[in-house]
């Protein structure tokens, strides 16, 4: 995309703007930035928004960022130039003995603030803010997940109906096997060839045999069955292989995704879900947005997380880097804004080399929208409000953030690295079979089990009537 097209264009608009809507024209302003240093290690890296380079005496000479490209095509658009207030605030509050940037906006020797502002009530005394700049969402920052020992997904690919089914009809397959291997009466072991009663005798059973001959039957591996008058066994094991075959079938098809899954789980996939979770803690930077945000909440998630916060000391942090040597220790999750968290996790990996940190999978919308800040009753407020709208439109402050978001490829190759961790517990109940699924096994159980019924009470009544005939 060609910026001095889009130079040009708003350039052109200036002159159809409507009067008060262009009260920059001509102005000159002091303008201040609110950058979120991260340190990492004894380094600095920047935002997304705003990032700024100070020469050896502490004076800024440059600022990079969306905030930045949106303050020079707002300049060219609304025909008013500005200068940078030389501070070493890079906070809007109080700061390690820094009165912060919003102190400057209040003493009047600052008329703007750039960056990703959050707006809550204590700013809104001392500033006014020019709304719409951005939008973002709270992210949640966690420990990158491992996996673990996948010795459970032996069982997970049935539901627990389909396995107490199982127990259910294998001792009574058990059983029917255990009575069609023993002889009976009218149904002898072996041809009679001759006189001797010693030949006509099978020999007893051994209990070793007995479960040996289950086991293989079970198993569909075949088993002894002697040639007799026993129909009614035969839908019994005729029904159950059929009906095994569908089960391992499906068991099998089910357990490869379990197997060669990770069973990696996060320490929470979403807000909502690490409140119900009594032993995980949040963290947040003692002050800031996020902090001010969920302490004020009166109601809902935000009041929930607020409680969470207030329970724990350890809650909050004084610095970016204390917050992510808590996550590492694998029971609190960083709140923070979705372009911080982004830069944490590519800064957190140049500094080590790995992969240490992870984003929930669902986050939550901020409530509004980012803005900049203003002195107290300025003009300009609208002008401004007015000009991101414009920008939005044409979609320059999309394409700046990908932008932006594009440099941090560490931040890409950790989060595919968390998604790849995490692609077998994104399985949910209806993955697994459950009865419904394979009913129509259970179906042909219960019919060979009928039909066997039916089969020999009818022995049974045949042979008692040849046995009376007799």
């Amino acid at each position: 995309m060609n910026r001095l097209y889009w130079l040009s264009y708003f350039t052109a608009l200036i002159n159809v703007a409507p009067g008060n809507l262009n009260l920059l024209n001509g102005k000159h302003l002091v303008v201040g930035s609110q950058v979120n240093l991260i340190s990492i290690k004894f380094s600095f890296v920047t935002l997304v928004h705003v990032s700024i380079t100070r020469n050896i005496s502490g004076h800024i000479v440059q600022r990079e960022g969306v905030a930045a490209e949106t303050l020079k095509v707002l300049s060219q658009r609304f025909n008013f130039t500005y200068s940078t207030l030389q501070v070493n605030d890079s906070y809007l509050e109080n700061d390690d003995g820094f009165p912060g940037v919003t102190h400057y906006v209040v003493k009047g020797a600052c008329d703007l603030v750039i960056g990703a502002i959050v707006m809550t009530t204590g700013r809104a005394m001392l500033m006014d803010f020019a709304e719409g700049y951005t939008y973002t969402t709270v992210a949640m920052l966690i420990p990158m997940p491992e996996p673990s020992e996948n010795a459970s997904a032996i069982t997970k690919p049935f539901q627990i109906s389909v396995w107490i089914a199982l127990l259910l009809l294998i001792p009574l397959t058990s059983i029917a096997i255990y009575f069609s291997i023993l002889p009976t009466p009218w149904c002898p072991a072996t041809t009679i060839r001759n006189n001797d009663p010693a030949m006509n005798q099978r020999a007893p059973l051994t209990i070793s045999q007995v479960i040996y001959e289950i086991s293989q039957t079970l198993l569909c591996q075949g088993g002894r069955l002697p040639v007799m008058q026993r129909n009614a066994v035969y839908f019994v094991l005729g029904s159950w292989c059929l009906a095994a075959f569908v089960l391992v079938s499906a068991y099998n098809s089910v357990l490869i995704s379990y197997v060669l899954g990770s069973n990696a789980k996060p320490l929470a996939s979403s807000a909502t879900e690490l409140v119900d979770k009594p032993n995980i803690h949040i963290v947040v930077e003692k002050g800031r947005a996020i902090d001010i945000i969920l302490s004020a909440a009166k109601d809902g998630l935000y009041k929930q997380l607020g409680d969470k916060l207030r329970s724990n000391p350890k809650s909050r942090c004084v610095k970016k880097q204390e917050c992510t040597e808590l996550v590492k220790s694998g029971s609190y999750a960083y709140f923070h804004s979705m372009f911080v968290a982004i830069t944490i996790i590519d800064d957190d990996f140049k500094a080590t080399k790995k992969c240490s940190l992870a984003l929930a999978r669902k986050s939550d919308p901020t409530p509004g929208s980012m803005s900049w800040a203003l002195p107290k009753h300025s003009p300009y407020v609208k002008v401004f409000t007015k000009g991101f709208m414009e920008l939005h439109q044409a979609g320059l402050v999309d394409f700046w953030t990908r932008t932006e978001l594009e440099k941090r490829k560490h931040f890409s190759y950790c989060r595919k690295e968390a998604e790849w961790k995490q692609r077998s517990t994104q399985f949910d109940n209806k993955t697994r079979i459950n009865l419904k699924n394979v009913s129509g096994a259970f179906y042909v159980l219960i019919m060979g089990y009928i039909l066997s019924l039916v089969c020999f009470f009818i022995e049974n009544a045949s042979f008692k009537i040849k046995k009376l005939k007799n």
